[in-house]
């Protein structure tokens, strides 16, 4: 039997800017998306999925940083919220499919592509930019029931074009709304859904030693 996992998770195999294909880690990684301290704190509103999306610098942030400094920026922006865990993976097209089904996906694919000579709307196009590097997945907690409030607070709106507020990481740092450079969860449930998604990612990902490399 498997020792407990200590929380919070982190381990320097899992960061952004590099990852071993053959860490011995990954299956404790995997048992934290399963462990039922995580999810009951997901299911009562003290645990959020905060993520950091792939390739935010320095053509798709405001200050022209590459992309660990503005990922880094962006973890330093989150206040009043503890860190319960942190790591990154590579996204598959089809988990992306998963993950942003529905609502999101509807909704872009009424909009425009930026390249329209490789695209016939924005969803496919977004597809294959959140599988194309690495994404930062940050679990937020909060022991009063509000993580998903406090995080979706510093967040920012995503329609920057009508709703830039300075202050947040949207309106401080996003070029545009084609990369706002996060996502939150929006309700228990959603923060549930999602860390099993990522879960199977991980689980049947085969990761290159240099796929994360920036």
């Amino acid at each position: 039997m498997r020792e407990r996992l200590s929380l919070p998770f982190y381990n320097q195999d899992f960061t952004r800017s590099a990852i071993n294909g053959n860490s011995e880690y990954l299956d404790s990684l995997i048992d934290l998306l399963s462990d039922e301290r995580v999810l009951t704190e997901a299911k009562c509103g003290n645990l959020t999925l905060a993520m950091i999306r792939p390739n935010v610098g320095p053509n798709d942030n405001l200050l022209g940083l590459d992309d660990i400094e503005t990922a880094e920026i962006i973890e330093g922006m989150v206040e009043g919220l503890g860190e319960m865990a942190k790591f990154s993976f590579k996204f598959t097209k089809e988990a992306v499919n998963q993950f942003y089904e529905g609502d999101p996906q509807a909704s872009m694919e009424k909009n425009p592509p930026l390249d329209s000579n490789r695209f016939d709307s924005r969803w496919p196009e977004f597809v294959e930019f959140m599988a194309s590097g690495p994404t930062t997945a940050i679990l937020l907690h909060s022991p009063n029931g509000d993580a998903i409030e406090k995080w979706r607070a510093h967040l920012g709106h995503w329609n920057l074009d009508k709703f830039r507020d300075p202050s947040t990481i949207r309106g401080k740092l996003a070029v545009g709304i084609y990369n706002n450079l996060v996502h939150g969860s929006d309700t228990p449930d959603s923060v549930v859904r999602e860390l099993g998604i990522i879960r199977k990612v991980l689980d049947g990902g085969k990761y290159g030693p240099n796929e994360f490399h920036s």
